[in-house]
């Protein structure tokens, strides 16, 4: 028999279990032409037990390395890869009995047309005794199939115990935003496309973690929900019954409800089960009625009811976030780090984010359990306005902000209030005894920022006062986030009393539309393309726009005279209009889409000289695998390794100069783009932020 298959194992800190399920795979390896590990950005050994299992045993593996947080993601990696003519999916923590490709391929090869062969499997769960799953009751008709699938008259298929004739796999791919239900979505399209053939003989033992399954229905209960049912809408287009999709998405309701009773959280129960009772069949059934009856004695009894979420580590946290301008959708550097922080916040709970200006936007997002709403609306900006005295930078809050505060408080219910920011100072105070944890988040130190600025400009420092406002403002918080370790280190020593301080960084903007793999290098009439995209009204950007274009990009085109520059970002003022009149300067004002200009550029030159935070321009265009030449100062509290991850000089000559070298090195370009690519993903992506968030929540101190 020729190896032709290819075995994808999607892993993610596998250490203890990758060994055991590489092994299982032993008997049958004259079958596999490759074994493609994903590991999903493992920090622990995964990758060297996998590497030291497969040369033992002679397996032909190949370790490939992503950050994708989705086991579906990582499965579609493997996807594209696979050489081999059917494909064979595996979790790292299962096992394969003996000889199973074996029995599953020769099942695929005696049925022409069969696209699909499916295995019996052998379930075990912690302190129960194991349960057969066989794969009876498929036949010809595939619409049946996928009904019958649906409604779950057949038993689910196990990663594990199905080979996939890769014809029939084609352009089908797991759905990437969903951590349930995702291989449901897969082998159902399958189903519509392709027979089935099965044996009735065991082919996989594998392992199912009920606690796992609940934490995972009860952290954001209504974003998960939304998630799956706009998955099960998209099979529509396949071929498979509207009525069967309908059935699924209200079981999926039942079923998340059931574990939000069971940990008493009968409120978000009852929103699940309003989903229920729309569905003429399960609404009615038996099951519905008893979980109806117990949401409605516990919401009478109150049991349940204003739960710490840090009495259980599977527990949501609501979370409730306050700024100033409308976060979505986010465009600034204010509004994507607000928005991201919100997105990192949903995967522990609701989470609602209020504006202080008014929002006159609809849309809502979409992926995710966040609700956008505003404290004011645009006949209330005149209204009076809270205190009697504001320092300078201190935001104008009107007065009924502060009632829709209150409001919002008592419908939301959140167990932690995170405000952005001294500037909105005169809510700290009314906001302490409304919650339980009150959170400050400093995207600068301001008081250090105004330091910064000159104050021979035009524009005067923001905050005259900011050192006086940020130490009564860390006697009101419980907590205080900061965008780096400079940062927090500068605050303690501002600070006289003691209040944790947590890191909190700038996450990779839009993180969802940037190529997860490292992109092509760019290709373009010019090089090199140098980008600088960044809020070209504020003054700190102004001032690198004008010496980037003024002086080191002539210096630059004394050497390389196709270099071009791109200015790109909203309100540029007309020192910055200015500039396109320049030999081979472009202004790009207000892009609705920076992708296309990152996907050009070749080089990222920030001569920042004034400013606080961390860069999100940085990290967006380390994202996209463009090598960044910056001042120190620009990438401060990035903790970024100079010459293997960015390029550093003080002086504006110096700048030009790097970036002349590095354009007549392309192996050393290569080298800083993939440099860059991975560090970036790794410290700043979704996964890094969530982590972050979650311990600026305090859920690391719930043991959670």
């Amino acid at each position: 028999m020729a190896a032709d298959i290819t075995v994808i194992i999607p892993a993610r800190n596998a250490a203890a279990t990758i060994g055991a399920a590489l092994a299982s795979l032993i008997p049958d390896r004259s079958l596999i032409r490759e074994i493609l590990v994903i590991d999903d950005g493992s920090s622990d050994r995964t990758v060297a037990v996998a590497v030291e299992c497969a040369q033992r045993h002679g397996l032909r593996m190949e370790v490939v390395s992503v950050r994708l947080d989705s086991a579906g993601a990582a499965r579609n990696v493997g996807i594209e890869r696979a050489s081999g003519a059917s494909i064979f999916f595996l979790d790292a923590d299962d096992q394969v009995m003996p000889g199973s490709l074996s029995l599953l391929r020769a099942a695929l090869e005696r049925q022409s047309g069969a696209g699909l062969a499916i295995g019996a499997s052998i379930r075990r769960t912690k302190g129960r005794p194991d349960k057969l799953k066989t794969p009876d009751g498929y036949g010809p008709d595939k619409r049946q199939n996928t009904r019958r699938y649906l409604r779950n008259e057949l038993w689910p298929i196990a990663m594990g115990s199905a080979l996939v004739a890769k014809w029939a796999a084609a352009d089908i791919r797991f759905p990437e935003a969903i951590h349930l239900d995702e291989d449901t979505c897969y082998w159902t399209a399958l189903l519509a496309r392709a027979d089935a053939v099965t044996i009735e003989a065991p082919v996989l033992v594998y392992h199912h973690d009920e606690e796992r399954m609940a934490r995972r229905f009860i952290t954001a209960p209504r974003g998960t929900f939304l998630a799956i049912a706009r998955e099960l809408d998209r099979l529509a287009t396949a071929g498979v019954e509207r009525d069967a999709l309908q059935w699924r998405k209200a079981w999926i309701a039942q079923r998340i409800a059931r574990q939000l009773i069971k940990h008493r959280m009968f409120a978000d129960a009852a929103g699940m089960m309003r989903v229920v009772r729309a569905h003429k069949e399960l609404g009615g059934s038996r099951k519905a009625l008893q979980y109806r009856a117990r949401i409605h004695i516990g919401r009478l009894t109150g049991i349940g009811a204003g739960a710490s979420p840090t009495t259980h580590p599977a527990m949501p946290q609501r979370t409730l976030i306050i700024c100033h301008d409308p976060p979505f959708p986010p465009t600034s550097g204010a509004d994507l780090r607000n928005f991201g922080n919100a997105v990192a916040a949903a995967a522990f709970g609701p989470v609602c984010l209020a504006s202080v200006a008014p929002w006159n936007g609809d849309a809502q997002p979409v992926d995710h359990d966040i609700h956008v709403t505003a404290l004011t609306t645009d006949s209330q900006r005149q209204a009076a306005s809270l205190g009697w005295r504001r320092i300078k930078g201190e935001a104008r809050i009107p007065r009924p902000a502060l009632t829709r505060l209150k409001t919002l408080v008592r419908d939301f219910r959140p167990d932690t209030i995170v405000v952005e920011g001294v500037a909105l100072f005169k809510l700290l105070e009314p906001s302490r005894p409304l919650v339980r944890q009150l959170i400050l988040d400093m995207h600068n130190v301001e008081s250090d920022l105004a330091d910064q600025l000159p104050r021979k400009r035009s524009w005067r420092p923001r905050f005259s006062g900011a050192r006086d406002l940020e130490r009564r403002a860390a006697g009101i918080c419980d907590r205080i986030w900061v965008c780096s370790t400079s940062d927090r280190e500068r605050l303690r020593t501002l600070l006289s009393k003691p209040v944790p301080i947590d890191v909190v960084p700038n996450g990779i903007p839009r993180a969802e539309g940037i190529p997860k793999v490292l992109p092509l290098p760019a290709v373009s009439d010019g090089f090199p393309v140098i980008l600088l995209v960044g809020h070209l009204g504020y003054e700190p950007n102004i001032d690198a726009a004008e010496r980037l274009a003024r002086t080191i990009l002539p210096r630059i085109r004394a050497r390389l005279p196709a270099a071009k520059l791109v200015l790109a970002g909203r309100s540029p003022k007309p020192p910055v209009r200015a500039l396109a009149g320049l030999d081979g300067v472009c202004l790009v004002d207000s892009p609705d889409d920076v992708r296309p200009l990152l996907a050009g550029a070749h080089l990222c030159v920030i001569p920042l000289a004034m400013g606080g935070g961390t860069r999100i321009k940085i990290l967006e265009a380390m994202a996209w695998g463009i090598p960044v030449i910056a001042t120190p100062l620009a990438v401060e509290g990035l903790d970024l390794t100079a010459d293997e991850e960015v390029l550093l000089a003080d002086s504006d000559e110096g700048l030009a100069d790097m970036a002349v070298g590095l354009c007549s090195d392309r192996a050393r370009i290569m080298r800083l783009r993939a440099r860059a690519h991975d560090v970036v993903w790794g410290r700043f992506g979704p996964r890094a932020i969530r982590d972050a968030v979650r311990r600026g929540l305090g859920r690391n101190d719930a043991g959670s």
